[in-house]
């Protein structure tokens, strides 16, 4: 179950660094238009240029890629058979929280004020949904079986 969770959260988190990254090029393109522009509901271009596409100057694309690298770095850290110390995997859990909540916030600013969802954004936002999950299930696994921890220390 744990090498399945991280497998999981590490391809999640390469296909998060990849749409970033994609997001980040969009967002400093000049010219021509993003593949998700597809009519006035659905427009990654409306989105990731708009005045809340950035964070103090830094786009949130680049926030992305910088999340989504940690956690795949934590993922595959832990698939290689390293234990997990309780506080990596409650500060990782964490750490993929609030990505998720901003990625809330950032849907409500799509549909209420911008009106038009960015397919990338969305996809980002599954993404992180899921590595929450994970993150969370094996969490409540670590924490509900802490003979695994001795399991996990001697595997190293």
């Amino acid at each position: 179950m744990r090498k399945t969770l991280l497998m999981i959260i590490g391809f999640c988190s390469a296909l998060g660094v990849t749409v970033s990254a994609y997001a980040l090029y969009l967002h400093y393109q000049t010219t021509g238009s993003s593949f998700c522009n597809i009519n006035e509901l659905w427009n990654c271009d409306v989105v990731n240029k708009s005045q809340y596409s950035e964070i103090l100057g830094i786009p949130v694309s680049a926030l992305g890629v910088l999340a989504y690298s940690f956690l795949f770095y934590v993922s595959v850290h832990f698939m290689r058979g390293r234990p997990i110390p309780k506080y990596t995997l409650e500060l990782a859990t964490g750490f993929a929280a609030f990505p998720f909540l901003f990625s809330i916030y950032l849907t409500y600013i799509e549909l209420f004020v911008l009106y038009t969802v960015c397919l990338l954004c969305v996809t980002q936002q599954a993404l992180i949904l899921i590595i929450l999950i994970s993150l969370i299930i094996l969490w409540r696994h670590y924490k509900r079986n802490p003979e695994l921890v001795a399991q996990w220390h001697s595997r190293a």
